[in-house]
């Protein structure tokens, strides 16, 4: 039964993501120059000190954490189900670069090989992540590490599940509500795809609501990674904020910044108003 339920979670991200791939990059916020940033900060911190040459990017996609790798590092594997978003690789560059159409928790990679793993936006498309946190630890060389980003926070989600869709919020608020509780719709109406099929394709976020700081460190541990540093970002209107024409960039960011350091401060208190999870793991 268990297995059924995967088979068809995978079934729904290669119908999603078929359907999505010619738009992909330009219609998930992703590919955009700001967050493009913060993420390669992210890799940068996940390879410091580690001579990283060795590359592997679980649910690759169109390749977003390929595009910034090849920049660092001399090979990489990449590892999605849907053949459809592979093809849209840019396999330009130096670095050799090597796709596996498979499941990520079965996929055949080599043992004890590389220096880095990345997950962007992709533990959610899981029935399960423990299958495919475990195949990345197999894969990795004693002192590799694991960089996951980009995933639901459940406690974000579990806050905007519970609002009025007509409810008299801010702009701010409104706008979340559909993102989380009605992207369903705008797929369907979008793309052709029912709301059955994105919400199994999405299964992490739409159906079990994201994910657990204290869930994901245990499943973590219980893998067997060592030293996880876990971290909330992308706080409720941080997009609009760093987007507003009123401001000029410089000021944009500056107060950005203010604003994530204040709420950074505050956490646990203020993790239900960070939108996003990431962790880095090391084995």
């Amino acid at each position: 039964m268990q297995e059924n339920i995967n088979q068809q979670i995978i079934q729904a991200n290669v119908e999603l993501h078929s359907k999505m791939s010619a738009h992909y990059n330009t219609c998930e916020p992703h590919f955009r120059n700001e967050n493009v940033e913060k993420v390669e900060a992210n890799f940068l911190k996940a390879i410091t000190n580690l001579n990283a040459e060795k590359m592997l990017d679980l649910g690759c996609g169109t390749g977003f954490m390929i595009l910034i790798g090849k920049k660092y590092v001399k090979e990489i594997y990449g590892v999605d189900v849907t053949k459809a978003m592979t093809d849209r690789i840019d396999m330009s560059g130096d670095a050799k670069i090597t796709i596996i159409n498979d499941d990520t928790a079965k996929a055949a990679l080599p043992k004890n090989y590389f220096d880095i793993a990345t997950a962007y936006s992709f533990l959610h498309h899981l029935y399960e992540v423990k299958p495919t946190l475990q195949n990345a630890y197999q894969s990795l060389r004693d002192g590799g590490r694991l960089y996951v980003d980009l995933d639901p926070n459940y406690y974000f989600w579990e806050g905007v599940n519970k609002l009025d869709r007509h409810g008299e919020y801010d702009f701010i608020v409104k706008r979340e509500i559909e993102a989380v509780t009605y992207k369903d719709e705008d797929i369907e109406k979008s793309f052709g795809v029912s709301k059955e099929t994105f919400n199994h394709a999405e299964f992490g976020k739409n159906i079990k609501g994201g994910f657990k700081e204290e869930d994901l460190i245990a499943t973590l541990h219980e893998v067997g990674f060592t030293k996880i540093s876990f971290f909330y970002h992308w706080f409720i209107g941080e997009g609009g904020l760093i987007n507003d024409p009123q401001y000029t960039k410089e000021d944009r960011f500056k107060y950005a910044a203010i604003m994530n350091q204040t709420l950074q401060k505050s956490l646990p208190l203020s993790r239900n108003l960070f939108k996003y999870v990431g962790f880095i793991a090391e084995k």
